[in-house]
């Protein structure tokens, strides 16, 4: 490996420990460096050079749409690049069935609202979930329970199933508070029963939660007089405070 310098790729960065097997292999370091950003190994890379993608982010395209070095062919002889084949997935299309739709002059989104008629509307939403990094399996959840508005976007980026964000914004809590709860395990479902055990009211819970108390503490802090406009007020200072959530 050469020593830092302007004609080192690696400067400022730790290189890969198998980066010999990837240069004996005849990747750049660049495309070692793209091929890793997107978690693929060697082995995999290797297999997708031979299918005749060499680039990182194409690979990792072809792979969110369940696309493999061995399938690859299939959907370039169908007319269909990387990008349109995400597409394609996210509405629920797969090769064989999207191959047809296109036959049919559809586009994803008119295949989506021709099959669904009553989400037609569902189509510039997966987009715009998408776009935004969503999870599939996030994204998909949100397509099933046709939750089109804008204010699904929220709760879709920060990674939650639609039916949880359902139930946590009925509770009352932000797309970031109910994050960061489920980062601690907690789901919609047990928050709202271990919050019911305590006997705090339905309608205090979120200013509690969002105060960063657990059922427990609300309870004891409502039995020493503490009252829930008090855990608001906490509430609105914690909002205001990014690194505290």
């Amino acid at each position: 490996m050469s020593p830092p310098g302007p004609d080192n790729p690696w400067q400022g960065e730790e290189p890969p420990k198998d980066a010999a097997a990837w240069y004996a292999e005849g990747f750049t370091p660049d495309e070692v460096r793209l091929f890793r950003r997107w978690r693929i190994d060697l082995a995999e890379a290797v297999a997708w050079r031979q299918a005749g993608v060499s680039d990182g982010l194409r690979a990792a395209q072809w792979t969110t749409a369940r696309a493999t070095p061995g399938t690859v062919s299939d959907w370039r002889a169908a007319g269909i690049d990387a990008g349109e084949a995400v597409h394609w997935h996210e509405m629920g299309y797969d090769l064989r069935s999207a191959s047809e739709a296109r036959r049919r002059g559809l586009t994803p989104d008119t295949a989506f609202a021709s099959r669904h008629p009553a989400q037609a509307g569902m189509g510039g939403m997966a987009r715009k979930l998408f776009q935004a990094g969503v999870p599939h399996r996030v994204l998909h959840s949100y397509i099933a329970r046709n939750w089109t508005s804008d204010d699904a976007l929220p709760w879709a980026k920060v990674g939650l199933d639609a039916g949880d964000a359902q139930l946590w914004r009925l509770l009352g809590v932000t797309p970031a508070e109910a994050a960061r709860l489920t980062a601690k395990g907690s789901s919609a479902a047990e928050t709202v029963r271990d919050w019911w055990q305590a006997g705090i009211p339905f309608d205090e819970a979120a200013d509690w939660i969002g105060a960063g108390l657990t059922p427990k503490e609300a309870a004891e802090q409502r039995a020493k007089g503490i009252t829930a406009e008090q855990a608001a007020a906490l509430r609105a200072l914690r909002d205001q405070d990014p690194d505290d959530l």
